[in-house]
């Protein structure tokens, strides 16, 4: 796992990256195009830095882009491969509006579409994602998109605080690797907890992004169902939905990822919460995140997802790397054409 590597790596680099003043002076809005391992950075950006993003910003992740978008929207194409079908629409999309375009990739048809048009961008060099895979290379493009945010003066934050929250997750990471035995790694006693469940990561404000990433990387790295739910929202509903069918009992673990940092409010609804769905007789988990401040949290949650889904698929015995049901629907959707 070289999470804080991609990190640090992008962060550093995206900053660098050069704009010319129509960018830096007219953007009114911020549309960020991705899907699946290319689409959760940007959620967790939006709600990481919710009350620090200057300007407003929406996640878009499908082939259409919003009516709003003009030339002063800035417009941040995310794709790892650089081939994914719904960002390279939406690509083309952008120019027509007139927008304002960049993003990230390693290459592709992204890259030569950017290339072409004399854009600028973050080519990605994943020299820290041996794997190739975009969800578990996710860390280059949190730090590249926050990169690119601070490069356009879009987010009221200090590069020291980002700097900061990579140091603390050096050290939490030790605590995570493979070579650190089970009763001492708090994350492989989780993901022995979760084995043969269906998980529901239970996450709140500045977790919100990361609780994404985290179902998305349990499905595709180890193969296995799980969700994500928020609080508030989930305690206008979901609570009275715990009843039927009656396996939920024996299916169903809530994982309530809670968070000093979360405001009071929040905190009560927590506890609350699982009391209820204790009530429902289903199991839960409370794993209280040690951060002392927003970014270390999510950074560490974000550690957290990344070694669990790695337990979970060796304990289901499943190749992390490969997705061939994801691969099949490509191939396939290229044949309809």
């Amino acid at each position: 796992m070289r999470l804080l590597q991609q990190l640090e790596q992008s962060f550093s680099e995206a900053t660098k990256i050069n704009f010319s003043n129509n960018y830096l002076d007219k953007i009114e809005n911020i549309v960020v195009c991705g899907m699946g391992g290319s689409r959760f950075p940007g959620l967790i950006i939006k709600e990481l830095f919710k009350d620090k993003l200057k300007k407003p910003i929406i996640i878009n992740d499908n082939y259409q882009l919003p009516y709003f978008v003009n030339e002063k929207t800035l417009i941040i194409l995310s794709s790892y491969s650089g081939t994914t079908e719904e960002v390279l629409e939406m690509a083309h999309q952008a120019k027509e509006k007139q927008a304002l375009i960049t993003g990230l990739t390693v290459g592709g048809e992204l890259k030569t579409f950017f290339e072409e048009n004399q854009m600028p961008f973050y080519h990605i060099n994943p020299i820290h994602n041996p794997s190739n895979q975009p969800r578990i290379g996710f860390g280059y493009f949190v730090g590249g998109i926050v990169g690119l945010l601070f490069r356009l003066d879009l987010i009221n934050e200090s590069a020291k605080n980002i700097y900061s929250a990579i140091d603390y997750l050096k050290a939490k990471t030790e605590e995570y690797k493979i070579e650190v035995k089970t009763e001492n790694n708090k994350i492989k006693k989780l993901a022995q907890n979760i084995y043969q469940k269906y998980p529901f990561y239970i996450v709140s404000e500045h977790l919100t992004g990361v609780g994404n990433a985290i179902a998305n990387q349990t499905n595709e790295t180890a193969k296995s169902i799980s969700d994500f739910r928020v609080i508030p929202e989930l305690n206008h509903h979901l609570m009275e939905g715990l009843k039927f069918p009656g396996t939920l009992k024996d299916l169903l673990i809530f994982v309530f990822f809670y968070s000093s940092v979360y405001s009071a409010p929040i905190q009560k609804r927590f506890i609350i919460t699982k009391d209820v769905v204790e009530q429902n007789q289903i199991k839960t988990i409370w794993y209280e995140l040690e951060g002392k401040n927003k970014i270390e949290q999510a950074f560490e949650l974000m550690a957290i997802g990344s070694f669990l889904s790695l337990y979970l698929s060796v304990l289901y015995e499943q190749d992390p790397k490969v997705i061939p049901y994801v691969d099949y629907f490509k191939k396939k959707l290229k044949e309809m054409k």
